[in-house]
């Protein structure tokens, strides 16, 4: 492992901070065994680390925050607007995006379930047909859907809605009735939906699935709603670490540079702040796959490995761990030798 170092403009190193966000590492999948693939790097750090209380608790309201964007207290996480951006499309400041993800509802008794995923997601000319199917309908509405790649729509607002949305990843697999709209908006937005349901169920896209035997595109998911987040300078890291449009829009909203984990990994930095996003546990709960869960856990061990080393070693500070459930874990050098902390923190 290699480190890139830099120094300041005195002369003098100043050592680098990480914040690791990794949701849901915490919540590990049950295997077949009954039994979690044990993390005893990770359950070390954490014996040693001071917890304190986060600001989010939501995967993507603390990316947003730990990027520098702030947004009014009482508005939704505007992930679309920042998330299209990172599709490489143009986001005016002032408007309103939100998502719109392609979904499959199904019905169970006396209520529809919403599945969403590589199972469900159209290829590009599915996609293409519905966006179009849904524009023409919907043209006198204010409304405009994008797909800047097949598995990802956006819906434009003009004007703004007053909506309360769901985020998709909190809905999959659950029935829609706990996540409907609210707010002084809901009862137009709802007929919306529902007009959209109808629509696409007699597309011919969906005949085509239908005959393949492929689950139907029945709906979308609106939620993230928003314009482009307010920017703080003072508090943007100086790298980003990971992937994805959310990423990338913040890369490009903020200014920073956004690296690939491996490409990090081969060159830590000792210098400057730096803000890596560990989502391969989050997805595998949220497709509930245990393989991917225990792949997920080794790959997360040999980077706690990594900055743990670099903490020893002095190259880096600080390492503040997310796991985006209500306490952040603080370590740094000094606190790696803190032998004597139990391991007892469960994983």
């Amino acid at each position: 492992m290699f480190f890139a170092h830099h120094r300041s403009t005195t002369g003098q190193p100043h050592r680098g901070s990480v914040t690791l966000l990794c949701p849901h590492v915490l919540e590990p999948l049950p295997a077949p065994s009954g039994q979690a693939r044990a993390a005893p790097l990770l359950q070390r750090l954490l014996a040693r680390a001071d917890p304190s209380p986060s600001v989010e608790t939501d995967p993507l309201a603390a990316l947003l925050r730990a990027a520098g964007c702030r947004w009014p207290m009482d508005a939704e996480v505007p992930s679309a607007a920042v998330a299209l951006l990172g599709e490489g499309v143009a986001v005016a400041a002032d408007t309103v995006w939100m998502h719109a993800d392609p979904v499959h509802l199904r019905p169970d008794r006396d209520q529809l379930r919403v599945y969403a995923g590589a199972q469900v997601a159209p290829n590009p000319a599915e996609a293409a047909a519905l966006v179009a199917a849904f524009n023409q309908h919907f043209a006198e509405e204010g409304v405009a859907l994008i797909a800047p790649v097949p598995e990802r729509w956006y819906l434009r607002l003009t004007p703004a809605r007053t909506l309360v949305t769901h985020p998709l990843y909190r809905v999959q697999g659950e029935s829609m009735a706990d996540y409907l709209p609210q707010g002084a908006d809901a009862r137009a937005w709802m007929r919306l939906l529902n007009e959209t349901q109808m629509l696409f169920h007699a597309a011919a896209v969906n005949r085509q699935r239908e005959a393949a035997g492929r689950p139907l595109i029945n709906g979308i998911w609106t939620w993230g709603t928003g314009i482009l987040p307010q920017i703080i300078a003072d508090q943007i890291p100086e790298q980003l670490i990971g992937e994805g449009p959310l990423l990338a829009g913040l890369a490009t909203l903020t200014g920073c540079k956004l690296s690939r984990l491996a490409e990090w990994q081969a060159a830590i930095p000792t210098t400057g702040t730096h803000c890596i996003v560990w989502n391969q546990h989050w997805h595998a709960w949220l497709a509930r796959d245990v393989i991917a869960w225990d792949q997920a856990t080794i790959e997360f061990e040999a980077l706690i490995q990594q900055l743990w080393d670099a903490l020893r070693a002095g190259h880096l500070a600080t390492v503040h761990l997310d796991p985006n459930c209500g306490s952040v874990f603080t370590i740094t050098r000094r606190q790696t030798w803190r032998v004597w902390r139990s391991l007892a923190l469960g994983f």
